[in-house]
């Protein structure tokens, strides 16, 4: 039998998102207060059903403002990097529209939200207790992780006390043996249904004749890329203030110009010049030097389930012959040349991997100017000779994963793995940044190789270096997806089967509940 392995991560620290098969619970959240929806309602009226179970309004106001803060708070985190997810956060959701044209609300909808996750939540639950299943260990103990972090949040909102900091996020009555509760049992569904997920298993068999209906995602594609923009007309402002837009006539011109440019980089491809050389003719200067990279823009391990929604369908062409280029438009914004180089269905190419690190970071100078406390390039030229020289001492060495994870309990500054020699076990490709992805699933890439690479902190400052050791593969890429593909179907028929069982409706009380605000 084939079965997937999730790679293994630590449970977060204090304040952690669950993920569960379509569940998101913010468990605890940052103590910046971002909306505030106060239930003044009998907290022990039934504000919803789910199956033969009621609820009360005070528990689904927990559920209702979590979906909300969750909300709201990626909504000021794309507004911080200028993006807009269309959700005015000077505005309570009451009083902004979802969806047009059935007339609901921002409310309308996170009360839906919390509805259907209260569901999932005690459809898991109970089915995690029909099949024996409780919480592990490290479930109990984010639970008391959670808790313990209570006093630390209500000191930072100025809330005055736990109790008091939990009102202000979940509403007026809240408690804390309540939101304990309901911690656990978000916890617990999270836990179980990852635990379902992973009793589906596949034989190979299984995963061959999935691979024989989705050939064209699972295989990996050979492949380069060049966008080339459009110089799009700006709006500008007459004489008496009026913003004047640019006429249809001025856009089309501009895309015709784009396609012009990307038609004729197709002709020089086609002709005999390397694809980057012709790239440099026809992009801008700062992207011209990109392209004097060989490897600017080439992807030689793609897979056909990730590949850009603008050129996915072209490449993944049963017709496609190595070689083949041509321009595609971006509607609304440019063209983008593709020349496909080749696919196969890779088996020496791994979605996880086992590898070990060890990390030194950089002395630094505390920066009064704007109170950073950076490296400076004397200093990480430092980081990186010691690191070269902790490479040398085990390249001159043993060689063996041994002596590399006896070098990591010693030298290595990372805490989460220095004392197991810095093994990363059943590393998967998609959760590790692109510097390490990079490098461990490269073609080629053999037991035993060693590199090092850049350190970076969470804003992507370099603060040091890590040296790498490949000590195994895991699972093969493709199979990976097709199981994990089944799995999902598979999930999702059980869970639609028992939610059969669980009708869920909110009563007059529960449907009020967005409309009690302070």
């Amino acid at each position: 039998m084939y079965q997937s392995n999730s790679q293994k991560e630590p449970m977060s620290h204090k304040a952690k998102v669950y993920w569960a098969i379509g569940i998101v619970v913010v468990v605890l959240v940052a103590a910046l207060l971002i909306w505030h929806n106060f239930f003044y309602g009998n907290q022990n009226a039934v504000a919803a059903t789910v199956g033969d179970k009621e609820y009360s309004t005070t528990e689904v106001a927990y559920y209702y403002n979590t979906v909300a803060n969750n909300y709201i708070s990626q909504a000021q985190a794309h507004q911080q990097m200028g993006m807009d997810m269309g959700y005015d956060t000077s505005l309570s959701p009451a009083e902004q529209t979802y969806n047009a044209e059935d007339g609901t609300t921002y409310a309308d909808y996170f009360l839906q939200q919390a509805l259907d996750q209260l569901q999932q939540v005690t459809i898991l639950c109970d089915a995690a207790e029909q099949e024996g299943y409780t919480l592990s260990d490290e479930g109990k103990q984010s639970v008391e992780d959670n808790m313990d972090a209570l006093y630390t949040y209500s000191v930072q909102s100025g809330a005055g006390s736990e109790e008091s900091y939990l009102r202000m996020v979940y509403g007026r009555n809240m408690t804390k043996s309540l939101f304990k509760d309901l911690l656990t049992d978000a916890i617990l569904a999270d836990e179980y249904a990852q635990v379902k997920s992973d009793s589906f298993t596949y034989t190979d068999e299984d995963l061959e004749t999935y691979y024989q209906d989705n050939a064209a995602t699972l295989d990996s594609y050979d492949y380069r890329y060049c966008y080339i923009y459009a110089d799009l007309p700006q709006s500008t402002t007459d004489e008496e203030g009026n913003t004047v837009e640019p006429t249809e006539e001025e856009t089309q011109a501009a895309m015709d110009a784009a396609s012009a440019e990307a038609n004729a980089m197709v002709a020089e491809v086609r002709s005999g010049t390397a694809f980057n050389t012709a790239a440099q003719n026809h992009v801008d200067e700062d992207t011209a030097a990109s392209y004097e990279d060989e490897e600017y823009n080439h992807q030689a391990d793609a897979l056909g389930s990730s590949l850009s929604s603008t050129y996915q369908e072209w490449l993944t062409d049963d017709s496609r012959r190595s070689g083949d280029v041509t321009s595609i438009e971006m509607e609304g914004s440019g063209y983008c040349v593709v020349q496909f180089l080749g696919r196969e269905r890779k088996e020496d190419s791994y979605q996880t991997l086992t590898y070990r690190n060890i990390e030194i970071l950089a002395e630094t100078t505390h920066n009064g100017e704007d109170d950073t406390d950076l490296p400076t390039e004397e200093q990480l030229s430092a980081a990186q000779e010691q690191a070269q020289a902790l490479l040398d001492q085990w390249t001159t060495g043993e060689a063996t994963a041994d002596a590399f994870g006896a070098l990591a309990q010693e030298n290595s500054a990372d805490e989460t793995t220095r004392d197991n020699g810095g093994l990363n076990e059943d590393a998967n490709r998609d959760s590790l940044t692109s510097a390490l992805s990079d490098w461990l699933f490269a073609d080629g890439r053999q037991v035993g190789d060693t590199t090092i690479v850049e350190a970076t902190d969470a804003s992507g400052n370099t603060i040091g270096y890590q040296i790498l050791y490949v000590e195994g593969f895991g699972e093969v890429r493709w199979k990976y997806q097709a199981a994990n593909a089944l799995r999902s179907d598979d999930y999702s028929q059980w869970y639609e089967e028992v939610q059969a069982n669980y009708p869920a409706e909110l009563t007059e009380d529960g449907k009020n509940i967005p409309t009690q605000q302070a």
